[in-house]
């Protein structure tokens, strides 16, 4: 069997901060251990319902609803459309990389089955229990939200949350006490309404897997010069300064405002053949 190893291109921008002296720095949290990305994994696939080779069929479905979305003549293009998500494994290093602050607000930018909006509302969650179940433990993520523009998926999404809700309260009861709270809805980015507008405003950390995005919205056709103007106009209007910006597979425009931090290549053989 030949396994395909595919890699993902992470950029990470910024939308510049004014300065005051007098501030201090921000805390970064601890990097999440691995043994707790592993559990949290686990937790998240079971409430999508990856069991054995059941993701396979899983994504088949969310291909259906995407499908079934492409008959609405108002719809995008079929190529920016194709259903594909990363790892919970990928999405940890991607925010240990990233630097995560107490009280983050967390944004997937087309969050289809909801999975990394799940993963991030438990990755820094604390597991650490006192002993007094009655107590709230602590989270870095403050709330962390997903938006899709296929109707279909944000019901998906939401069931898969309900899933993890009823998950954690049979069988993880502190740490459903320590998950961020979670909101999937319904919207299209470059044309945001005000629930939407104000999630932008309210967002610290927002990431775009950006992959399958071309159609009129990229500019080049190499992964490292694939330019997003239309998406990078957007979130330059909604998001608020201070917010950093993870762009998989893509770039922002620095001429809207982004500041590029560096960037970070991570191979992961979930995302083939679309991330080569």
């Amino acid at each position: 069997m030949h396994l395909l190893v595919a890699s993902v291109f992470v950029l990470l921008y910024t939308v510049p901060a004014s300065v005051n002296a007098f501030s201090s720095a921000p805390v970064i949290v601890p990097e999440v251990h691995p043994a707790h990305v592993i559990k949290i994994t686990q937790l998240v696939q079971a409430a999508l319902g990856d069991e054995g080779d059941a993701s396979n069929n899983r994504y088949a479905f969310a291909r259906d609803a995407v499908t079934n979305f492409q008959e609405n003549d108002e719809s995008p293009p079929s190529n920016e459309l194709v259903y594909g998500e990363l790892s919970v494994e990928v999405l940890a290093t991607i925010l240990d990389a990233v630097g995560v602050q107490e009280n983050d607000v967390f944004l997937d930018i087309g969050s289809g089955d909801g999975a990394l909006v799940l993963g991030a509302s438990l990755l820094y969650a604390d597991t650490t229990n006192n002993g007094d179940d009655a107590s709230d433990g602590g989270n870095a993520m403050k709330m962390c939200y997903g938006v899709d523009i296929v109707p279909g998926l944000v019901d998906r999404s939401i069931s898969h949350a309900d899933n993890l809700h009823r998950i954690l309260q049979d069988n993880e009861s502190f740490l459903q006490q320590s998950q961020a709270n979670i909101e999937l809805l319904l919207g299209d980015i470059h044309q945001p309404d005000s629930q939407l507008q104000n999630i932008l405003e309210e967002t610290t950390i927002a990431v775009c897997f950006a992959t399958t995005w071309s159609a009129e919205n990229a500019v080049g056709t190499s992964l490292q010069g694939r330019k997003l103007p239309k998406l990078s106009k957007a979130l330059s209007r909604g998001l608020s300064s201070g917010c950093r910006v993870v762009i998989i597979d893509g770039k922002l425009d620095e001429e809207d405002g982004f500041h590029w931090m560096g960037d970070l290549r991570i191979f992961c053989p979930d995302t083939a053949p679309y991330s080569v």
